[in-house]
């Protein structure tokens, strides 16, 4: 018996935060027939369920910037325009400093933030102690911080793109993977599923650490690899204040913020391997606390309450990849994010909205994003976490 046959304007593959995010975003512009095709039986549950929520202007490249700026906009718009709360904080992050070479790597990443008009400082030891009083200083050099920076709620702002995505007739399609897709004359010309063939006259790969998967149906090579990150979440504390920026502690790698009175602690394993692991490592998570016990000793009184494991969507150069591909006329990249795709969601759909509607983003100049720069010498971006 042959596939059933069914067509839409665009075919989205990935129900995560990008993925809602695109699709709102062009619902909203008017196009009619969108379909999100996602794997798992409810939205954002790849690397949107583990993202640990952070939002900021401090990055090294002009364009992140940007795009940090317009998402942030959105982010103080979002439960009038979406009606969803998203617990939108900025208590602002941390950056704080062991060497030399780092906090003047950070002072000109400070210059160059101050010239876009991001409110950073760079301060002294003394002064990151007095935004986080139970911070271990000694060996601090300085620190940077941008009270205009937060957290917001990952699973609250996927929830609200995809319920007003919805109100404005996307179809999303759960526990639908697409396995295959039709190719000819520079075009994709269907795609299937398990159960459904369907035509489409655009395709979005907003498919997170299975993007490079996705790209080789299509015939397209998608520079994305997983890279598993983890976190834990301790028990309230009584000494958290309320108002706990996200710190970092650029040395050791590891990073904490306020959740409800406890903290969430992570740090990225910079040797471990590219794959689809998402166990959680309890040998690393001891190194983990042994670093953040340096930086606030009084993390030695916590107890871990949960932890989390998940997956990064990594490009060679830690940006996104956003855009056409040269190969194919209709195939839309929304990839490589690199852990900020959820702080960016909102301005990749804004953009990639405009591209498909009007044939070219206008709120911002994505072509630094575009995938051919990898055929050339990159910029990457520095303030990877």
């Amino acid at each position: 018996m042959p596939t059933p046959t069914k067509t839409t304007d665009v075919a989205i593959i990935g129900g995560g935060i990008i993925g809602a995010s695109i699709a709102y975003h062009l619902a909203a512009r008017g196009v009619k027939n969108i379909v999100v095709f996602e794997r798992e039986e409810a939205l954002g549950m790849g690397s949107t369920a583990k993202c640990a929520g952070g939002v900021r202007l401090q990055f090294s490249t002009t364009v992140n910037v940007e795009m940090s700026r317009l998402s942030i906009a959105a982010f103080e718009r979002f439960e009038d325009e979406m009606g969803e709360i998203i617990d939108f904080e900025r208590n602002g992050y941390l950056f704080v400093l062991t060497t030399e070479r780092d906090l003047e790597m950070f002072r000109a990443n400070a210059a160059k933030q101050r010239e876009l008009g991001v409110p950073v400082e760079v301060l002294t030891p003394e002064q990151a102690r007095d935004i986080v009083p139970v911070l271990h200083i000694d060996d601090l050099v300085g620190a940077t911080f941008c009270g205009a920076d937060g957290i917001a709620n990952p699973h609250a702002i996927v929830q609200g793109y995809a319920k007003n995505a919805r109100r404005l007739g996307v179809e999303i399609m759960r526990s639908s993977e697409v396995t295959s897709m039709e190719v000819a004359g520079r075009r994709v010309r269907a795609l299937k599923t398990q159960s459904d063939r369907w035509e489409m006259d655009w395709v979005v790969n907003a498919a997170g650490p299975w993007a490079r998967g996705v790209g080789a149906m299509a015939g397209v090579e998608v520079p994305v690899d997983p890279v598993k990150r983890q976190y834990f979440i301790t028990k309230p504390m009584d000494w958290v204040p309320d108002r706990f920026p996200l710190l970092i502690d650029w040395g050791s790698g590891v990073y904490m913020h306020n959740v409800s009175g406890a903290l969430l602690i992570g740090e990225s394993d910079r040797n471990e391997p590219t794959s689809f692991n998402q166990q959680v490592d309890w040998e690393f998570l001891a190194k983990v606390t042994e670093h953040a016990i340096a930086r606030i000793p009084r993390v030695e009184e916590a107890e871990i309450q949960s932890t989390a494991a998940g997956l990064y969507e990594v490009s060679p150069d830690h940006n996104a990849i956003l855009g056409s591909v040269p190969e194919l006329e209709n195939f839309v990249c929304a990839n490589g994010f690199s852990g900020h795709g959820m702080q960016h969601a909102p301005a990749v759909g804004l953009v990639i909205s405009e591209l498909i509607v009007d044939g070219a983003s206008s709120s911002i100049d994505i072509a630094p994003y575009a995938i051919e720069r990898f055929q050339s010498a990159v910029v990457p971006e520095l303030n990877v976490i």
